[in-house]
């Protein structure tokens, strides 16, 4: 697994708690049931005082970029941004792809005489 979903909020937006809750439960059933398909992880939620949190799900690039963009986790996504405050979701690299990357800017740095 290089990558990885990452997704943060700081809390419910007031009035909207029901549904946040509703959401966090719609969203683990989803990503859920792509990880029993073994397309990613299963979620991994970390949860805070006073309401904010992130989940994290990993997978290999490509599949887990193309399930990212698709339209039923982009509509997750929106729902996200119109239930919660701060919410953000972002795609990164881990593992071996960091690895992968920090060689290529340090090249890159050389290059360019920067290092």
């Amino acid at each position: 697994m290089d990558a990885a979903i990452i997704v943060t909020w700081s809390e419910p937006i007031p009035g909207r708690e029901k549904q946040a809750l509703a959401y966090a439960a719609e969203s683990n059933e989803y990503w859920g049931k792509l990880a029993a398909e073994g397309k990613c992880s299963a979620p991994e939620w970390f949860l805070f005082g006073g309401g904010h949190g992130l989940w994290i799900v990993k997978g290999d690039r490509d599949p887990l970029l193309a399930l990212f963009m698709g339209p039923q986790s982009q509509r997750l996504s929106t729902k996200g941004e119109l239930l919660l405050q701060g919410y953000t979701c972002e795609f990164a690299q881990t593992g071996s792809a960091v690895d992968a990357h920090l060689r290529d800017y340090a090249g890159v740095g050389k290059e360019l005489a920067l290092m």
